[in-house]
Parts: structure tokens; C-alpha cells; sequence
């Protein structure tokens, strides 16, 4: 299959209301692709499955699971259709009031008392000229080739696409990955910028979170890299990677993943207090918006390259199981009439509502762009 067939198969599976989901990882020149023959709602138990997970923000919340190994199809020229005109997000001045007012509320409420950080977001309607989200997901492919660029679908669930920039848990075999990303402005051609203290200590706090988190687990080794600025798409982040590996036969998934979602970067710290917070004031419910999704113990053939002279070598593979999670931002639900589009940010004791609501306007354009 190329990609002209994948993605007119793609076409036919939304109309055909066959669950599927096709992605393109960071800087890839392929196009994953994994179909579900049936329109069952499955459910990952406890991570240990393969196949493609979709995640909600509620880690409370079942987790849904299109099972198998995915197809890869390298990308060619795409042929994209583009909007005339950018699609204009302007949202009324009440609901833009309700978000001010809510950083406003956070900001008291964080001075008052042990809540160092919560993430607010919101959610806007926009109506599209797209007739199908396919077209879209090219869009995405070609404007945010550096983001993992997905579009999901199940009939029971809906349809999902996004282009985000912010990776949960890469795992091959006992060796990991994961991120501290936090604070936002926006990329001007340069790449030299200053960071606010407020972003700095933002991405902080992220940071040791994250490591304190990790600390729990039976480490082999644990590197936390420097801390630098990072470019995902029109926006510029603060970005610290942490790497490391599991002594062998430690590694509990399931655990790993509960203790790693949801980071404080879409919570916030302390996660109880942030969640109380979040599900008291925010005023919707986020679905998958700031959940997880991508790979779920996926077996890839990582054998050494051996010589012609070890023939009898060559009959045995080394499958290792791989799993590469990313956190749902940047992202809308898609619906024909009137799609869903979800932006939010970090609120610190620092933070001003003016320039918290800008940034959600900033982060909007992401999907806004292609619409």
C-alpha cells in the first residue's frame, strides 16, 4: 500500500465507521496505520496488550485499545487541499471573561494554600469547511512534521486528531524516556529567547516531579539531560529529557504509567489537589484532551546485523517489546457540524490572566492552522 491507497482507505474506513488509527511519529517519513475489523470497544486491562492505546485525562477511566501490529507505509508527496483563508477562532467576550476570571481564582487559591501548580484549559466550537477529517490529517502531516500527528477513530467514541509535542514514555525494552515540558511563548524566528522566571520555575517543578516519580521505581540508571528551549511548530517550550533504565525484571508497565500520568505539565502539583481543583472549577469534562495515546508493546525485531559466516545465527530473532506514549495536547474532536478544539496552560502564583488567556489563543492556531 502507498500512501494515496492508505489514505483513501482511511476515507473508506471513517464512512464505513471502522475504528482505525493513523499516525506519524516525531520527524518520521512513515505513516503508521492499524484497523479494527470490528466495531467492539476494547479495553486495555493492565498495559501488558499490544496494539494502539487511546487514554483519557482521568486515569480513573478505561483506557480504549485497537489491537495488532501497525502497518507502515512511507509517505510520498502529499497532495494537500489548504483553506483559502485560516479559520478565525475569535470566541465571545463572556467566554473569554470565564477563563480570566478562572486563572484569577487559581492564582488566590495557590497563594492560600499547598497547590504549587494547576493546568486550566478550555474548550471552543468551530465550524469547518473540511468534509472529512482525512484532509485534515494531511494538513497536519505536512505542517508539523517534528510533532506526533495522529487521527483516531472509533464509531462509539468518535474522532480524534492532533499534532503534539510532548512525549510520555518511550520504553525499548528496560530502556525509557520521558520529558518535563512546560512554559510557552511564541517562536519569532529565533531561537535565543529569555524565559520568565515564572516559566523557569514552572518547567522546574515539572522537572522534579517527574524525578521523584521515577525514584520509586528499581533504577539501573537515571540521567536527567540540560534543560533547553524547544520548537513545536509555531511555539517555543521549555524542555528537560530524562533517560534511564530498569534493572531487568522490575519493570511493571501498568505502574510505570499510572505513576507518570497525568504529568503536573496537563494536572499540575500536587496531582490530588490539582485534580480536586481541575474537576471542581474547569467546568467540562476534558474526555481525551491531555490524556495519552501511541503504542502499546509493540514487538520490533532490534537483532544485531551478523555475518554471512554465522548462517545458523540468522534463524533467531531478537524481538523487543517497544511502547512510545504521547500526552494529547494540540488536539480536537472532531464532528461534522461543529468540531471541538481544546487549548490550556500552567497557572503558577506568578501567572496573569491576560497572559494566560493569550497563550490558549497562542496554542489554538496549532489545529486553527489547518482548518
Amino acid at each position: 500500500m502507498n500512501a494515496s491507497m492508505l489514505f483513501k482507505k482511511l476515507q473508506e474506513d471513517f464512512l464505513q465507521k471502522k475504528p482505525f488509527v493513523a499516525y506519524c511519529k516525531p520527524a518520521s517519513t512513515s505513516i503508521h496505520y492499524l484497523e479494527q475489523q470490528d466495531d467492539h470497544l476494547h479495553f486495555t486491562t493492565d498495559f501488558t496488550e499490544s496494539g494502539f492505546v487511546f487514554a483519557p485525562f482521568e486515569a480513573s477511566e478505561k483506557a480504549v485499545l485497537i489491537q495488532g501490529k501497525p502497518e507502515i507505509i512511507a509517505i510520498e508527496h502529499l497532495n494537500i487541499e489548504w483553506p483559502v483563508e485560516p479559520l478565525d477562532l475569535s470566541i465571545s467576550e463572556s467566554q473569554k471573561q470565564h477563563h480570566l476570571e478562572l486563572v484569577e481564582r487559581a492564582v488566590k487559591y495557590i497563594k492560600e494554600s499547598s497547590l504549587q501548580k494547576v493546568v486550566l484549559s478550555r474548550k471552543q466550537t468551530a465550524r469547518i469547511l473540511a468534509t472529512s477529517p482525512v484532509v485534515l490529517f494531511k494538513r497536519l502531516l505536512n505542517k508539523y512534521p517534528e510533532a506526533f500527528v495522529y487521527l483516531w477513530h472509533h464509531p462509539q467514541v468518535g474522532t480524534w486528531l492532533g499534532a503534539t509535542p510532548e512525549t510520555l514514555l518511550s520504553l525499548n525494552g528496560y530502556k525509557f524516556e520521558t520529558m518535563a515540558l512546560a512554559g510557552t511563548q511564541k517562536y519569532e524566528g529565533n531561537m535565543e529567547v529569555n524565559w520568565g522566571l515564572k516559566e523557569q520555575e514552572e518547567q522546574e517543578l515539572v522537572t522534579r516531579d517527574l524525578i521523584t516519580r521515577l525514584n520509586t521505581f528499581d533504577l539501573k540508571k537515571l540521567v536527567i539531560q540540560d534543560r533547553e528551549t524547544y520548537k513545536a511548530g509555531s511555539l517555543l517550550h521549555l524542555r528537560t529529557c530524562i533517560t534511564g533504565s530498569f534493572n531487568r525484571g522490575s519493570l511493571n508497565l501498568s505502574k510505570l504509567i499510572r505513576a507518570l500520568h497525568p504529568t503536573p505539565a496537563v494536572c499540575g502539583l500536587p496531582r490530588a489537589e490539582a485534580q480536586s481543583f481541575i474537576k471542581n472549577n474547569e467546568g467540562y469534562q476534558r474526555g481525551f484532551y491531555t490524556g495519552f495515546l501511541g503504542e502499546l508493546n509493540i514487538l520490533e525485531d532490534q537483532s544485531k546485523k551478523r555475518s554471512r559466516r554465522n548462517v545458523e545465527n540468522l534463524a533467531y530473532k531478537t524481538l523487543t517489546p517497544v511502547t512510545c506514549l504521547y500526552v494529547n495536547l494540540r488536539c480536537m474532536k472532531y464532528k461534522a457540524a461543529e468540531s471541538e478544539i481544546y487549548v490550556g496552560g500552567g497557572i503558577t502564583k506568578d501567572s496573569v490572566p491576560g497572559d494566560e488567556w493569550q497563550e490558549t489563543v497562542n496554542k489554538a492556531q496549532t489545529i486553527a492552522s489547518i482548518l
